[in-house]
């Protein structure tokens, strides 16, 4: 009787059986492929697959955090969510103000809480003007509507915020998806 150990490939009754000088391309590709897949999960893990990003900025003594889509596809709905934070009062008014081609992205547009003014300025910005409530030391405003079906792969914006002569500019970018 022959021990398993003595045993050679040809002895075998299986015919898949093959050396292990054979069988080294298939096991790289094994490799390969897990260290593919490896990389994608911390790929999306680190964001890079997020279909929202979210920016600050400190201007004064205003804290402005802005969420945006990085990616939309036409149809879907779209907002855009700008929060501030004071540790004190914030002003009667805050001025926001967007560029015409970021919001050429929207289709039934609204604004909440709806702006006491709206003006379209010449230098191709359009700027809304909201109160906050009385006293209050946080605001959040929302853009929010449908992505328009115009095509242009992506969508850059600029935010503009004013409040009691404190002025910040944030840049934002959406990309667009068939």
């Amino acid at each position: 009787m022959q021990n398993i150990f003595q045993a050679d490939i040809q002895d075998s009754t299986l015919d898949d059986i093959t050396s292990e000088e054979s069988n080294r391309g298939r096991r790289r590709l094994r490799l390969a492929t897990l260290l593919a897949v490896a990389a994608l999960v911390i790929a999306a893990v680190l964001g890079a697959f997020d279909q929202k990003k979210t920016t600050g900025q400190r201007a004064g003594n205003l804290d402005i955090q802005v969420e945006y889509p990085s990616v939309i596809r036409a149809g879907n709905e779209i907002q855009l969510r700008v929060a501030l934070n004071s540790p004190e009062p914030l002003p009667e008014t805050v001025k926001l103000t967007l560029n015409e081609d970021y919001l050429m992205l929207f289709e039934d547009f609204s604004v909440f809480p709806e702006p006491e003014s709206e003006a379209a300025r010449g230098d191709g910005t359009v700027e809304f003007e909201v109160a906050p409530a009385s006293g209050a030391g946080q605001m959040v405003a929302i853009f929010h509507g449908r992505a328009s079906d115009q095509w242009a792969p992506k969508s850059e914006g600029a935010l503009g915020l004013t409040a009691d002569g404190t002025q910040a500019r944030i840049d934002i970018e959406t990309w667009r998806i068939p």
